[in-house]
C-alpha cells in the first residue's frame, strides 16, 4: 500500500512529540530481557524471563504479521494471535524463560506503525526496538523500561543511543524505543550529528541528502543553539529497491528517519519538487532537534507553536541553501497551507483541532503564524532580527520564567511585533471565524 510521505511524515511527527510531553519513569513490571543477534545472514531474537512465563505478550499488535514472519527456532514454540494480540507460547502450555525466533529481515508496512524493520542496500538493517518489547503475560499500561542487548560478528557495529558500537552493549529501552542501525556501512560521524545514508540510494538523492543534511544541523544549531539533549541526533535514510510502493518517514526521541521500498525510485526521482519534498521533511525534524519545543509545550492544542516553527524553519533553511530553485516551492507550499488552514478554520478553532483528529491544520496554520511573525519581526527591526530571536527568546523565558505555552509564547512574540498583528495572530489560534481566508489575507497586510 502506497504511503504518501507527507501525510506519513505527520503522523510521527505529531505521535514523537507525545512521547516527549508524556513520557513516563515505570519500569516493566513484566521481567522480559530482549537479545538482537545479528549475522550475516540471519537476525534473531531472544527472549529471557527473570519468572517462567506461560506466555510472552507483546505491547503492540497491530496485526498478525509475526506470525507469519517470526519463527521459533524450537518447534515446540509458536507465535499465536488472539483478540487483536500477539504472544508467544509453548505449544504444549508449559512454562519457559528462554526463547528465541528467527526473524524475516525485510521491510513490513504496519497500519498507523513504524515498519519493524528498514533494510539497507548492502544488507544493513535498521531494527525498531518498539516492536520487540514484550511483557510476561500481558503488558499494562504502566508497563516501561526493557533490557536491550545487542550482539554483532566479524566486521558489523550497530548505532544505538547516538552511539557506533562495535561490542556488545546493555541499555533501558523505554516508550515507543528508537531504531537500531546493524551493518557494516561507517556513517557520518560529525559532532553534533551522526548519519547513514544507504549508499544505495540513487546518486542524486544520497547527494543531495549527504550535502544537505551536514548543512542543515549546523545551519540550525548556529541559530537555535547546540541540541540539548545528551544524546547525538541520529538521521537514517534507508533504501529497498524491490517491488514496492511505500515511503515511510517520521521520528523518534533524537532520530529522523525515511525508507524507500520500491523498484522506482530514479522514475520518482523525475516527479517535481520530489527531492525537495525530502529535503523539507528532514529540516523540518532536524529543527526539532534544536528548539527544545518538550520543555515548552505541553498541551496538544497548542501544537501550532513547536510545529508551526520547525516548518517555517524549515522554509528559512532550504531558501539559505537553495536560493535559485526553491522559492517557488516555497510559495505554493505557503499558499497550500493558506488554503488548508483556512478550510479548517470554518469548522472549528484551531485550538479544537486536536479534539477534532485533524492534526495537520497545526503544521497548515502554524507555518502562516510563524511566517507572519518572522515576516514583521524583520520589517521592524530592519533586518537585525528574526524569528530565531523569538524563539531563542521563548526559550529562555521559559528556561528561567517558567512561562511556556502559548501563554508564554505571545509574551515573547509581543516584543518583536505590533499590538494590531499580536491580536490578530491570537484570535487566529483561539477562535473560529467566519471567513477565515480573508482574515489571514488581512493579517498579511497588517
Amino acid at each position: 500500500m502506497e504511503l504518501n510521505l507527507m501525510k506519513a511524515v505527520h503522523y510521527f511527527s505529531f505521535f514523537a512529540c507525545l512521547y516527549f510531553l508524556f513520557q513516563t519513569s515505570a519500569f516493566a513490571k513484566a521481567d522480559v530481557n530482549i537479545q538482537i543477534n545479528k549475522s550475516v545472514e540471519t537476525l534473531s531474537l531472544i527472549y529471557t524471563t527473570g519468572t517462567p512465563a506461560q506466555k510472552i505478550a507483546f505491547v503492540n499488535s497491530p496485526n498478525d504479521s509475526r506470525t507469519k514472519r517470526w519463527k521459533p527456532v524450537n518447534n515446540e514454540f509458536e507465535v499465536v494471535h488472539e483478540k487483536h494480540q500477539e504472544f508467544i507460547q509453548r505449544i504444549d502450555g508449559k512454562a519457559f524463560n528462554h526463547v528465541q525466533l528467527s526473524l524475516t529481515p525485510t521491510y513490513k508496512h504496519l497500519p498507523k506503525s513504524y515498519a519493524p524493520i528498514a533494510p539497507f542496500s548492502d544488507g544493513g538493517v535498521l531494527i525498531h526496538t518498539g516492536r520487540l518489547f514484550a511483557c510476561i503475560d500481558l503488558c499494562s499500561d504502566d508497563d516501561n523500561g526493557w533490557k536491550i542487548k545487542i550482539e554483532v560478528e566479524g566486521n558489523a557495529h550497530f548505532i544505538a543511543n547516538g552511539k557506533v558500537n562495535y561490542q556488545s552493549e546493555n541499555w533501558l529501552g523505554y516508550d515507543d524505543g528508537q531504531y537500531v542501525y546493524i551493518g557494516q556501512q561507517k556513517p557520518i560521524d560529525e559532532p553534533a550529528f551522526l548519519a547513514m545514508i544507504d549508499q544505495g540510494l540513487p546518486e542524486k538523492m544520497k547527494m543531495e541528502l549527504s550535502q544537505s543534511l551536514p548543512k542543515t544541523m549546523t545551519f540550525f544549531e548556529s541559530h537555535l543553539g547546540e541540541n540539548s539533549s545528551s544524546v547525538k541526533p541520529m538521521l537514517f535514510a534507508s533504501y529497498s529497491n524491490k517491488k514496492g510502493k511505500d515511503i515511510q518517514g517520521g521520528v523518534l526521541p533524537n532520530q529522523v528517519f525515511i525508507h524507500w521500498d520500491m523498484d522506482n525510485l530514479d522514475e520518482k526521482l523525475k516527479e517535481k519538487n520530489f527531492i525537495n519534498r525530502t529535503l523539507w521533511m528532514f529540516a523540518h525534524e532536524a529543527s526539532h532537534f534544536y528548539q527544545d519545543s518538550a520543555s515548552l509545550v505541553s498541551d496538544k492544542s497548542e501544537s501550532w507553536i513547536h510545529e508551526g516553527n520547525a516548518e517555517w524553519l524549515s522554509a528559512i533553511a532550504l531558501r539559505e541553501f537553495y536560493p535559485e530553485i526553491i522559492e517557488l516551492f516555497i510559495s505554493k507550499k505557503l499558499n497550500q497551507a493558506k488554503s488548508d488552514c483556512a478550510n479548517a478554520l470554518t469548522k472549528y478553532s484551531l485550538e479544537d483541532a486536536a479534539r477534532k483528529g485533524n492534526y495537520r491544520s497545526y503544521y497548515q496554520c502554524g507555518i502562516i503564524i510563524h511566517s507572519l511573525i518572522d515576516k514583521k519581526t524583520r520589517e521592524l527591526s530592519k533586518g537585525k532580527q528574526s524569528i530565531f530571536n523569538v524563539w531563542n527568546d521563548f526559550k529562555e523565558q521559559g528556561k528561567n520564567k517558567g512561562k511556556t505555552g502559548a501563554v508564554g509564547f505571545w509574551a515573547v512574540t509581543e516584543k518583536y511585533i505590533s499590538s494590531d498583528m499580536l491580536q490578530g495572530l491570537k484570535n487566529l489560534t483561539t477562535d473560529k471565524l467566519a471567513d477565515p481566508e480573508n482574515y489571514i489575507n488581512q493579517l498579511e497586510s497588517l
